[in-house]
Order: structure tokens, then sequence, then C-alpha cells
């Protein structure tokens, strides 16, 4: 979820920034003097953060030129578009890097997840894609503020048509999807990294608890093991004691053979 997330938020942020469909502006074209009846004229532009593209109607195409962002340009006489336009130069490099940190962020991303050793670099990787989506945002509110100072300095007449209109075009709402997305890879890059120290954590514990219990078992046998060899031994020992030994059979059985002549003085008796 982590990576296809990361790599959706990266692919609409390069569309966002290589397309030039950030604004839509309809600015109201100088009248003729004289001719109140005529129906306002407007000049359309759409514009990216590199180019913009003045169109009259849909059947022609559109005349595109690069924007200069390294001018000196003085703003008075500019019209808002101009003027527009040149106030976004301060917020194009927030979406550029965005887009380094999100590469970045994407290959630490892909090595933490195929590599266990090195899962430290998912939680690197978390951090990265919320600095991502910070600067994602810092870029969309300094266009969004290019445009609302601009306009919003200008005076509006409640009869008279409006002389300026505009509107954000997709590129601009991919930006903001690729900020929504890239917060979503921090957020789970982090629970991702969390869950599996978590688990790592929990697997050293029961095998170091499994080490102890064998430990323990092994013990308990060899103290049970010892009353039995020790009666087993006293056993044998009382065993012993109880067999009589050769040596000592014949020393308590010897006996020393009598002569006949012992037999014949045992027939007479003796006078005291």
């Amino acid at each position: 979820m982590t990576s296809v997330c990361a790599c959706a938020a990266f692919g609409l942020l390069s569309i966002s920034v290589a397309t030039d469909y950030w604004l839509f502006t309809k600015e109201k074209t100088k009248e003729t003097p004289g001719n109140k009846t005529a129906t306002a004229k407007y000049r359309s532009v759409y514009s990216g953060l590199w180019r913009r593209c003045k169109y009259d109607s849909e059947h022609k195409p559109a005349d595109c030129s690069y924007i200069e962002y390294f001018t000196d340009e003085d703003r008075e006489g500019l019209g808002p578009t101009d003027a527009i336009l040149l106030n976004i130069r301060q917020a194009t490099m927030f979406p550029l890097v965005s887009l380094l940190i999100l590469l970045i962020g994407g290959i630490m991303c892909f090595i933490g997840h195929c590599n266990d050793n090195r899962k430290i670099l998912t939680f690197v990787s978390g951090i990265l894609f919320v600095l991502a989506g910070l600067c994602t945002l810092v870029g969309i509110i300094l266009y969004i503020g290019s445009i609302t100072g601009e306009v919003g300095n200008k005076p509006r007449a409640s009869i008279e048509e409006p002389r300026f209109l505009y509107d954000y075009g997709s590129s601009f709402f991919m930006a903001v999807g690729s900020f929504v997305l890239t917060e979503l890879s921090g957020v789970f890059s982090v629970y991702l990294y969390i869950s599996k120290h978590k688990h790592s954590q929990r697997v050293k514990r029961l095998a170091l608890k499994a080490e102890h219990n064998d430990r323990n078992h092994q013990a308990a046998r060899h103290i049970r093991r010892l009353p039995r060899e020790n009666s087993r031994e006293r056993s044998q020992s009382r065993d012993r004691s109880r067999d009589p030994s050769a040596s000592r059979s014949e020393s308590y059985f010897t006996y020393t053979p009598i002569s006949d002549a012992s037999h014949e003085l045992s027939n007479y008796a003796f006078t005291r």
C-alpha cells in the first residue's frame, strides 16, 4: 500500500508539473470608447508553471510561450493574468523539491521493503514522504496566495460584468491529490516500520522465552534424574554389602585338615 501511494503521488506530481493546466483565466479586453452596447470580450489564457497559452476560440490553436522567470519586468501596467504569472515564480521551486524528495524516499522505501536488514530505511522514507508533502503544500499555498493577492485587490462593481475570471485546472488538482497521497505514504511507511519492529521484538521475546523454557526443562529433568541415580547407587552398594566376597568366604571358611592320629586321640579319655 505504501509503495502504491508513493508511486501514484510521484506520477501525479510529475504530470502536474509538466502540464499547462494549473490556471484558466479570462481577462476583459479594453472596450471601444463610446460603444457601451457591445458585448464584452475576454482574452482566455491557460497556464502552468512554465508556459502560458492564449486562445481566442476553441477552433484556433493556442499561442503558447514560456514564462520568463528571470526578468526585471515592471508590474505597473500589467493585466491581472500577467501579474499573477509573475507572482507564481516563488511557488514553482517547491513542487520540484517535492519531486526530488519523493524520488529519494521511494527508492529508500523499496530497499526497506526488499531487505529486512535495512528496515530503518522504511522509517526514513516515511519522514521524507512527509517532508515532500509539506513542500507540495507550501507550493500550493503560495500559488493560491499569488492569485488571491492579485485578484483581491481589484475593486468589483456589482452592476458591470467582471473584468477578470479565473478557475483552477486539472494540473492544480493533481498537485492537491499528490499532496494527499504523499502524506498517506508517509503515515503508512512509519506505521509499517513500527509494525515490523514490534513483530521482530515479539519474535525475539518468544525465542528467548522458548530457550529459557528449554533450559528449565533440561534442568528439571536433570534434577529428577539425580534421586534415581542416588537410589540406584545405594541399592547397588547395599547388595554388595549383603553378598560375601571371595576373600571373606575364604577367610571364614578355611580349615586345617585333621590327621588320622588326631582321630585316634579323640577315642581316649584323659583323666586329670
